[in-house]
């Protein structure tokens, strides 16, 4: 879900005080909360049912007492603190080491003091939103595996069934399908994007998305210029990439078929890569080939790689037995069921699969691949997340 960061102001200067908290209140994902003190040393969190993840707090009179019950509350697990003074400056240089001591984040003060909060309020957003980022990144084993079909149906997955705010972001920059996908027409494209990306901040950057209804947005290739291997600068892409982490929760990645610098970029920024196959022996060995060029040449982990075995059949002969043993990992294959009708025909409409048909064996199994994604990283906990892939989506 959608993760709300919630703001507790404390303290003393109630005007400041709600000024601020409206400002901070306009923020995306955020619920701000203040509380006036009186005199007396405070409790800061108090006993408000707010659980505060940012607190900011205003200085009074009594600043020395209030920095030390700081001090005595600040545990590891509490919230990052922010110290506020408005007060006289001869005090302020050693009110700022005890705020420090006490493990505040920053000590603000100034004639700009609200503007400053903010800002710092906003750095920590970012920092907290990039923290929590994700990137998934898809590739056939084989073409015409459905890595782009997956690709769609999981990062809306990521923006519907699980509520986060997703980028879907369409590599395949000669023969990329997503927009066209999701009926969706945009002005401004990638190419557009990178070539403006050094003067760009994260609220520019949404005005090159392609905006769903679902709340997805999307980056898409030019309709009409031909881009050639080559032509994209490493540089701009991971610049934006680290970019789209501070606005998105979780980052698709659609990718071409096509092993060269941008495709190892991509890989190493991603937190989960889906190799798609089918079921038949020719896309299982290139699965294998990509996985052995993935982690003996590129050097990637082989717990952030996760085959994908699309439009499964029980009845097909060579069965999900032939291709575990084929591609000889060791680790659970997530089966997608083959639902060619309903997938051919949301394709051709214009509409995401989960839309089209909510209750179909492939949307239902993919959004159990989006939950297992989210809440499951393989560089936290690699054997557990497997176990985990294995439990809910193997052996359809």
């Amino acid at each position: 879900m959608n993760r709300t960061n919630h703001i507790l102001l404390t303290g003393h200067g109630e005007g400041n005080m709600e000024i601020l908290q409206g400002l901070v209140n306009q923020l995306p994902g955020v619920k701000a909360q203040s509380r006036a003190l009186n005199g007396h040393a405070p409790d800061f969190l108090g006993s408000t049912d707010l659980k505060a993840d940012v607190l900011i707090h205003f200085l009074g009179l009594k600043a020395e007492l209030e920095l030390e019950a700081l001090s005595k509350q600040n545990k590891q697990d509490g919230p990052v603190t922010l110290i506020v003074y408005d007060r006289g400056m001869a005090d302020a240089p050693r009110l700022m080491r005890m705020a420090m001591q006490a493990g505040a984040r920053d000590f603000i003060m100034g004639p700009q003091l609200v503007d400053d909060t903010l800002t710092s309020v906003r750095k920590i957003l970012k920092e907290d939103l990039y923290a929590h980022s994700a990137l998934t990144a898809i590739v056939n084993a084989k073409g015409g595996a459905g890595a782009s079909t997956i690709a769609c149906a999981l990062a809306h997955a990521f923006a519907t069934h699980e509520g986060m705010q997703t980028l879907l972001l369409d590599l395949d920059l000669q023969f990329g399908t997503q927009c066209l996908r999701l009926n969706l027409t945009s002005q401004q494209n990638l190419v557009d994007a990178l070539a403006a990306i050094e003067s760009l901040d994260e609220i520019a950057l949404m005005g090159y998305m392609a905006k769903h209804a679902s709340g997805l947005h999307v980056l898409n290739r030019p309709e009409r210029e031909i881009i050639l291997p080559g032509e994209i600068d490493e540089k701009r892409l991971k610049r934006l990439i680290e970019l789209a982490h501070n606005c998105y929760e979780q980052l698709v990645v659609d990718l071409p078929r096509l092993i060269d610098p941008v495709f190892n970029l991509v890989l190493e920024q991603a937190n989960h890569i889906l190799v798609v196959m089918q079921q038949e022996l020719f896309s299982v060995r290139d699965a294998q080939r990509m996985i052995q060029i993935m982690t003996q040449d590129l050097g990637l982990p082989l717990d952030r790689i996760i085959p994908v075995l699309n439009r499964y059949e029980r009845n097909n002969n060579f069965g999900l037995d032939e291709v575990e043993r084929v591609l000889a990992l060791g680790s659970p294959i997530v089966v997608i069921p083959n639902d060619f009708k309903n997938l051919h025909m949301a394709s051709n409409l214009g509409v995401p699969i989960a839309e089209h048909a909510p209750n179909s064996s492939a949307t239902k199994r993919i959004q159990k691949l989006a939950e297992t994604l989210n809440g499951k990283s393989p560089s936290v906990n690699p054997g557990m997340f497997r176990k985990c892939l294995s439990k809910l989506l193997a052996g359809a």
